[in-house]
């Protein structure tokens, strides 16, 4: 990069940032944008390398140049890996266009695993940054991908030779296995929420029997535990479950309150669009995230400044914010009776509520602000 960087005065004229992104759907929309956004503050031109639904949440930002990616899913075996490979040329084509003028490289949400475009760039000596949003790997495996060894060889390749490794948390760092890394790890995220939109509106006390989950229905996030519980939590309290998302669990997920007999409490929303959200978590009295896997939800830290109380595992970087009975709770485990045990603990104890709501709203207004993420960047853009 250009000698024009320094952390006591950060100042790019002109710079160049390119951001690489596996194709991304709806739910990789918000992390996507924030992202974009960060970068849009230290640099006068960003060219956007992926595809899917989550590029259509770039369209209306200036000096943003999208170039756009179709990547196909196979059906099998066989027709993933040529998929893949075919994806993995696509993104090299266009980087073989644009490469000369960027300075800086960002490889994340998914960007991790292209193993042709890092091994281009980092021939012709390219800066690189890798910022994984969780552990690929373990998403891979709860959804039994075939190609989960192979994907696994290419993340920690791409690891190996990156310039730059940001983690979103030292508890991530370790339950990752990338504490080798720690000579080129910086600890930040793309997160910043919208404190005008994100607030409390209702009170805890003010707010009905309603238990919610939002977010993507596949395997990872344990979505198919929290509908499995339910029944178990409508013995001791009659509340409604709101289901609000959307994956390819969607019909098991019906098929399974149809057969539970519980169609009565669980309302399947789909998808919520981002400016709905802050309704949506004022009307629950606890969010629950069940996930096998994890990086640092958004949801999360949307949830909190709504004072919504988070009931989560602990995974990925949710135990450097969830603290349990403080800032929200932890789950010990998954499991469908203790998801329902806790559910009914917590439905009890109405002041423990409403002092962890409170906590959460101030922890994340003083944690995740935008000029505190623009602080940690300003930091690691400096050190290349």
């Amino acid at each position: 990069m250009r000698d024009t960087l320094s952390l006591a005065n950060f100042n790019i004229k002109n710079p160049k940032l390119g951001l690489i992104a596996f194709p991304l759907g709806k739910a990789g929309s918000k992390p996507l944008l924030n992202l974009v956004k960060l970068l849009s503050e230290f640099s006068n031109e960003i060219y956007v390398i992926s595809g899917g639904e989550a590029l259509k949440s770039l369209e209306l930002l200036k000096s943003v140049y999208v170039i756009n990616i179709t990547h196909r899913v196979g059906l099998n075996i066989f027709t993933r890996i040529i998929n893949y490979v075919r994806t993995e040329f696509l993104f090299l084509r266009r980087l073989i266009a644009i490469f000369k003028g960027i300075d800086v490289f960002v490889f994340s949400i998914g960007g991790e695993s292209l193993l042709l475009p890092m091994i281009f760039l980092k021939l012709l000596r390219k800066k690189v940054i890798v910022m994984p949003g969780g552990v690929a790997t373990k998403v891979y495996a709860r959804r039994k991908d075939p190609l989960v060894k192979l994907l696994s060889l290419m993340i920690t390749f791409n690891l190996n030779i990156a310039d730059k490794l940001v983690i979103y948390s030292p508890h991530l760092l370790t339950e990752s296995g990338w504490r080798r890394y720690l000579n080129k790890v910086n600890f930040s995220h793309e997160h910043s929420v919208d404190f005008r939109a994100f607030k409390i509106m209702k009170k805890i006390y003010e707010r009905g029997n309603i238990i919610g989950y939002i977010g993507r229905l596949s395997a990872e996030k344990g979505i198919l535990n929290l509908i499995k519980a339910y029944p178990l939590v409508l013995e001791k309290s009659k509340t409604i479950l709101m289901v609000c998302g959307e994956g390819n669990l969607t019909s098991q997920i019906k098929k399974l309150v149809k057969t539970d007999g519980i169609s009565e409490y669980v309302k399947i929303m789909g998808w919520i669009s981002h400016q709905d959200l802050p309704k949506y978590l004022n009307e629950m009295k606890i969010l629950v995230l069940p996930s096998f896997t994890e990086g640092l939800p958004n949801i999360m830290l949307e949830a909190m400044a709504c004072g919504t109380p988070v009931l989560a595992t602990p995974v990925g970087a949710i135990p450097d914010v969830i603290k349990d009975g403080e800032t929200g709770f932890l789950l010990k485990s998954n499991d469908p009776k203790h998801i329902a045990e806790r559910i009914v603990e917590l439905l009890n104890k109405p002041e423990l509520l409403e002092k962890v709501s409170i906590n959460a709203y101030n922890y994340v207004r003083e944690n995740f602000s935008f000029e505190k993420t623009l602080d940690a960047w300003r930091k690691i853009l400096s050190e290349l």
